[in-house]
């Protein structure tokens, strides 16, 4: 629009309308159409159908232009319905997710079949994961030994540094499907109550706490040193839901799966939901979801 408030089509330069109202380009594209479905025919005439499908699909892309202007089929010459039209051009829109034509990634089935795949999977990760830190006996309250970079009662700084470390909390909601473990927060003893307390602590999975204990265990004999013993509280009881997992409970995890933003291939469907097998192959067939896998082998 120019400053005298009339519109300039940056088409045709003419005043009045502006380009996606331009009934110059509007013909030119009806008769690009024209064009290349008639090179279409000849080509397919002198047996170059190689040739007269490249005109076929130059075509296509005219037709769907003219369609959206004009919402006149030239296929047919009739007029569509506003639905129509949408239909239309939805055939040729790409799912960002899938990459299936014909719909988008908020509609996309093979999203939502996804994502109840990865809720049950995660039901089935957590069941395993409780109890296999139930069997190694940390809970919380614990007190374990662990060897860590850090100060010693010396004031100096070193890599084998021997503290009894808390363990303050767990982090329930990390555990899932892409994450089949349970991690905890611990904090050094020694701060515990201290009114300069540090807001920071540790993360670590509970299997290597273990490890870490094990290993200042050994160098506490090797060195002859006495360690105070490990205090492990086996009680370790997951919020009310925890093992019942919903797409609602897990939504921040979900939203880590299966990102919206990012670069393609973050958005992209994975490759073991396109093509599953082990444990993912196993819920498809649970959950009676095998018919929007066709090509698998299901016997």
């Amino acid at each position: 629009m120019s400053w005298s408030g009339t519109v300039t089509c940056s088409h045709c330069y003419k005043t009045g309308h502006n380009k996606r109202k331009c009934p110059q380009l509007t013909e030119e594209i009806k008769g690009r159409y024209a064009g290349a479905t008639s090179m279409a025919a000849k080509e397919r005439a002198a047996g170059n159908e190689n040739d007269a499908t490249w005109y076929d699909e130059r075509a296509e892309r005219f037709r769907q232009q003219y369609l959206k202007r004009t919402k006149i089929d030239l296929a047919t010459g009739e007029k569509v319905t506003n639905k129509a039209a949408k239909a239309e051009r939805m055939k040729n829109v790409t799912c960002g997710y899938c990459k299936e034509r014909g719909h988008t990634r908020r509609v996309c089935q093979h999203a939502k079949i996804d994502k109840q795949i990865f809720v049950e999977e995660t039901r089935r990760m957590r069941i395993a994961a409780l109890e296999s830190a139930r069997d190694v006996g940390i809970g919380l309250g614990s007190m374990i030994p662990i060897r860590s970079t850090g100060y010693d009662s010396n004031g100096e700084w070193r890599s084998d540094v021997l503290t009894m470390r808390y363990v303050k909390s767990v982090l329930w909601d990390e555990c899932h499907a892409n994450r089949p473990t349970i991690i905890v927060k611990h904090i050094d003893a020694r701060k515990l109550g201290a009114a300069n307390q540090s807001p920071y602590t540790s993360r670590d999975q509970i299997t290597k706490l273990v490890q870490a204990n094990d290993t200042a265990l050994r160098y506490a004999a090797a060195e002859g040193q006495d360690l105070p013993p490990s205090s492990l509280v086996p009680t370790l009881d997951p919020p009310k839901g925890w093992l019942q997992p919903t797409e609602q409970s897990l939504e921040i995890a979900i939203k880590q799966a299966f990102p919206t933003t990012g670069n393609e291939y973050l958005k992209s469907r994975h490759f073991d939901y396109a093509y599953p097998s082990g444990i993912t192959k196993e819920i498809i067939k649970d959950l009676g979801l095998t018919e929007h896998y066709p090509n698998e082998n299901w016997s």
